[in-house]
């Protein structure tokens, strides 16, 4: 299937577009990462603020030297850190899990030094477990959690620097009070890893679903434009396509009369023919736009859709069928306008190569029929194969193609409850997967959608992408 570009009709989107705003608001590591930053320095600030109350006001005798230079070595890692974010490079998942392990480790140094277990602040590291817990999948979240149990059962065989703290005592760490807050602390930091990194993924799953709604949104917003132009188009020709096929009707029976060349009466005849098929045109525009009744869903049997979408096709004999299914009328579409949508793929396989046979394959898939169209022409890159599907998105010369083909089946497909999903290697070939569900999900599909703006006649015949 040859792949699309960007025609030179179709201007890039712009930054401020939705689509562009939802693929921006992905870049979650980043938001993060930045997040990261600030919470950091409020920690140095609090840490700060901490050292300093101690030697001011509780007058105890901190290695206050060794203190500042891990708070220098903290505010120098934040610059750091700043200064690497301004080069573009992407932040990844590992860069921010590294940075919470790096803050585990400075909190540790400073506890160890100011009295280790006896030390108040040791809860602190359940902030660094809740912290991954919120921004990191569950293996780094765990990896964090187990990294900060070591840490603070570790702070209780440090016992040199407890004579630092007035109220410190000399651990035993075989008691079982001090056992009892080991086990106290793992499942704190367990619980509270686990169930922060259930709500996560269960706000991430929703944002996700959030977002197809929007992006189906703003799919059928630009078919409602594209039928609403279509709609406008044929208006506006219908007058001078009939005031044409008028005159040339005039003109080809003056030909006959005058004796004129028979050449000459059969190009007149010719633009009749021209100006009939240019109204067939922008009569199913105004289909598709709604002002023309639509189709009606219906069962259908996989042999008859096949068939809808093989007939008309750019070269029928190349295209190789493979039915591996048993079932007769499962299928509950609109056989006419699927087919259509579905064959403008077929020839876009067609194109891909015009040498090398197409293969199409139908088989079952549970309740569910998987249509495959399988190319090997030249394939598709990554960054061309993300963007299959926009609306006039192509790779053809200027009037070679529209770019609507991708769109159009992949909307009528959605609509009773499929899917279509593209499989690409370059020098490989192409293979485009539709998913059509069974009777029932079709039908409470179809039941569901009540957008104005989708109609489920046949789609005008576009060959593009």
């Amino acid at each position: 299937m040859s792949h699309p570009s960007i025609s030179t009709q179709s201007p890039p989107p712009s930054p401020d577009s939705p689509l562009e705003v939802l693929r921006a608001s992905r870049d979650i590591h980043s938001l993060n990462f930045a997040w990261l930053i600030r919470l950091r320095w409020v920690a140095i600030t609090g840490q700060t603020a901490v050292v300093i109350a101690s030697w001011a006001f509780l007058e105890l005798a901190l290695p206050y030297f060794i203190l500042a230079a891990i708070l220098v070595v903290e505010v120098i890692s934040n610059l750091a850190l700043i200064a690497w974010g301004r080069t573009g490079k992407p932040r990844k998942e590992p860069m921010v899990a590294l940075v919470l392990l790096a803050d585990i480790v400075f909190l540790t140094t400073l506890l160890a030094i100011t009295g280790g277990a006896a030390n108040p602040f040791g809860l602190l590291y359940l902030i660094h477990v809740a912290l991954a817990a919120l921004v990191l999948r569950p293996l780094w979240t765990w990896g964090v959690t187990l990294v900060s149990a070591i840490a603070f059962v570790g702070l209780h065989f440090v016992s040199e620097t407890a004579h630092y703290l007035p109220w410190a005592t000399q651990p035993d760490i075989w008691s079982l009070e001090t056992q009892g807050r080991w086990m106290a602390f793992v499942v704190s930091a367990g619980v509270i890893a686990f169930f922060i990194n259930m709500i996560q993924k269960t706000l991430n799953d929703r944002d996700h679903e959030l977002r197809q709604i929007r992006e189906a949104q703003l799919r059928s917003e630009k078919l409602a434009s594209l039928a609403t132009l279509a709609a406008g188009a044929a208006h506006e020709f219908s007058t001078p396509l009939s005031t044409i096929a008028l005159v040339a009707k005039e003109l080809e029976r003056g030909l006959e009369r005058e004796e004129i060349a028979e050449h000459y009466v059969k190009d007149a005849a010719l633009i009749r023919d021209q100006v009939d098929r240019c109204r067939d045109i922008l009569r199913q525009m105004s289909a598709d736009a709604g002002e023309l009744p639509g189709e009606f869903a219906r069962p259908v049997a996989v042999s008859e859709l096949i068939e809808h979408i093989l007939d008309g096709s750019l070269d029928r004999d190349r295209v190789d069928v493979v039915l591996i299914t048993d079932r007769q009328a499962s299928l509950t579409v609109p056989p006419t306008a699927l087919g259509q949508a579905l064959r403008g793929l077929v020839n876009n396989a067609l194109l891909a190569d015009p040498q090398q046979p197409v293969e199409l394959r139908a088989h079952d898939d549970g309740d569910d029929l998987l249509l495959q169209i399988c190319d090997r022409g030249v394939g598709m890159p990554p960054s061309v194969l993300e963007r299959v599907g926009e609306p006039f998105f192509t790779t053809r010369e200027t009037g070679a193609g529209m770019g609507l083909g991708v769109f159009l089946a992949r909307t009528l497909v959605e609509k009773i409850g499929g899917d279509l999903h593209f499989d690409s290697q370059v020098g490989e070939g192409t293979c485009v997967t539709v998913r059509l569900p069974g009777t029932t999900a079709a039908a409470s599909a179809l039941d569901s959608d009540s957008s104005p703006s989708l109609s489920l006649s046949p789609p005008a015949e576009v060959i593009d992408e």
